[in-house]
């Protein structure tokens, strides 16, 4: 099935879910990937680190210490 990226629209067949904003991206708008306990796995885009706070609280996750999630 063919889906829409929903940050920059190009045709995708594999998304990922930004753990930040909710939306769909491509692999050409992810910016960053990390794995949480070994079963979570965490994404950010390109817009959601532009934003101080989520990048922020991404790299909190990195570093081991728990942040709030953010809706």
């Amino acid at each position: 099935m063919i889906m829409l990226c929903e940050r920059c629209k190009r045709e995708i067949y594999r998304y990922e879910l930004c753990n930040y904003c909710g939306r769909k991206v491509c692999d050409a708008c992810v910016k960053s990937t990390q794995r949480s306990p070994k079963t979570r796995r965490l994404v950010i885009c390109r817009d959601c680190w532009g934003r101080m706070d989520r990048r922020m609280a991404f790299k909190r996750r990195k570093s081991g210490v728990v942040a709030e999630e953010e809706a």
